[in-house]
C-alpha cells in the first residue's frame, strides 16, 4: 500500500505542470480546514463499515479505485477507529489547470483496536477541488507521514 501511495504522490506531482500557488487571502483556510477535519472523521467512518458509497461521495476516482482493492483485501472484517485527537494544518493550496489541490498535513491520536491503546499518527492528504466539475473538495491522496 505504502508503494501505491507514493507512486500517486509522485504521479500528482508530476502533473502539477502549471500551477500557481494561490495566496491565503483568497482561501477562506478556518473553512478548508474545518471541512478537511470534517472529511477526515467521515473517511474513517466509511472505511471502518467499509461504505462504498460514502468513500465514493468523499473521495476521487484514482483513490477510490485504490480503496476498493484495500478493502477487497481486507475482506469483511469490520474496523473500528476512534479519533482521539485530530489537528489539521494547510501546507499549501495551489491552483493548476483543472483543480485547486489543498495539502492538509493531519496528526493526533487513534485507536484501531479496542484491545491495543492509543497511537499516534501524521497524514499528508492532497484534496482537490475540480473547476469543472460539481462543487466540493474531494479527497485525492493519503499518504502516512509515520
Amino acid at each position: 500500500m505504502l508503494k501505491r501511495l507514493r507512486r500517486r504522490w509522485a504521479a500528482v506531482r508530476a502533473a502539477r505542470r502549471v500551477r500557481r500557488r494561490v495566496r491565503q487571502s483568497d482561501v477562506d483556510i478556518d473553512a478548508l480546514l474545518a471541512l478537511a477535519r470534517q472529511s477526515f472523521v467521515r473517511m474513517q467512518a466509511a472505511w471502518d463499515a467499509a461504505d462504498l458509497r460514502a468513500l465514493e461521495a468523499c473521495t476521487t476516482e484514482p483513490l477510490m479505485a485504490d480503496l476498493r482493492s484495500q478493502l477487497a483485501l481486507r475482506g469483511h472484517d469490520g474496523n473500528r477507529t476512534e479519533v482521539v485527537t485530530l489537528h489539521a494544518e494547510l501546507l499549501a493550496v495551489e491552483e493548476m489547470r483543472e483543480a485547486f489541490v489543498a495539502s492538509v498535513e493531519f496528526s493526533g491520536v487513534i485507536r484501531e483496536h479496542v484491545d491495543r491503546g492509543e497511537a499516534p499518527f501524521r497524514e499528508l492528504w492532497l484534496l482537490a477541488h475540480a473547476k469543472n466539475a460539481a462543487p466540493g473538495w474531494r479527497i485525492a491522496s493519503v499518504q502516512s507521514l509515520s
